[in-house]
């Protein structure tokens, strides 16, 4: 299917959405690649490489408010990520070994319960450190995630809100986090032989259009506040939520 204005907008509306919350992206990407055409199992191994692209550009954006302290910085933590790794590892397995949309289907109203603890917490700035054992479960399920659908960058974004991260902090530990993920998730689909040479041409080709609406998306983010963008953020955990629950009842 060739690609009309309406796909190239909802295109520049992932890199906004991506931009703006650091995540979000495959929310309206996958819909993309489905009306171009191509199949579930095409879907990852073409959004990959825009993750890396993207993560890298706002990870030296934020860079200048990443501590070394495993603490705050609970990506670097060593439980979360040998937890992260072997989590990424089963997902990957699991792929193509089970039917996936029930287990989505529960991720999305998981989600919608946990947005009521979010909401809460809009107005709270001050950072309540991760404990080792919340560190090894986060590590783990968002593993998993990487491995099934790259949604690891919802559940990173729940565990921060929930951990009352400020905004540049919270963009700061997410790319760091998705950056980790990234190079794990690379190597296990490259292990695999995902990854084919038309899907890297179409990655190049929604690229150049994903940076149209990433660039708006930050330039967006950069001048609302903590309380603003946790409120734009929560909407948007919503909106995806919503989105996976009415394709699997529509679309099953």
């Amino acid at each position: 299917m060739e690609v009309t204005l309406v796909l190239i907008l909802l295109v520049i509306l992932a890199g906004i959405i991506k931009g703006f919350t650091g995540f979000g992206l495959s929310l309206v990407l996958m819909f993309v690649l489905f009306e171009m055409g191509y199949s579930s199992n095409e879907f990852l191994p073409i959004i990959v490489p825009l993750f890396v692209v993207l993560d890298l550009i706002l990870y030296f954006e934020h860079r200048k408010h990443l501590k070394l302290d495993f603490k705050e910085n609970f990506t670097l933590h060593p439980t979360t990520l040998m937890t992260l790794f072997l989590g990424v590892l089963l997902g990957a397995y699991l792929i193509d070994k089970i039917d996936t949309s029930y287990m989505l289907l529960l991720f999305a109203f998981s989600v919608l319960i946990l947005l009521f603890f979010l909401v809460q917490k809009i107005d709270v700035h001050h950072i309540k450190i991760p404990t080792e054992k919340e560190n090894g479960f986060f590590g783990f399920f968002s593993g998993i995630l990487t491995g099934l659908f790259t949604l690891n960058g919802i559940l990173a974004t729940i565990y921060m809100m929930y951990h009352q991260y400020p905004k540049e902090k919270y963009l700061a530990n997410m790319v760091t986090f998705l950056l980790i993920s990234d190079i794990i998730l690379i190597a296990v689909y490259l292990f695999k032989g995902l990854f084919t040479i038309s899907g890297l041409i179409t990655s190049f080709q929604l690229l150049i259009m994903v940076m149209i609406g990433f660039g708006l998306g930050i330039y967006l983010r950069r001048y609302v506040s903590s309380k603003t963008f946790k409120i734009v953020t929560i909407v948007i955990l919503l909106i995806n939520s919503l989105k996976i629950i009415f394709d699997f009842f529509w679309f099953k």
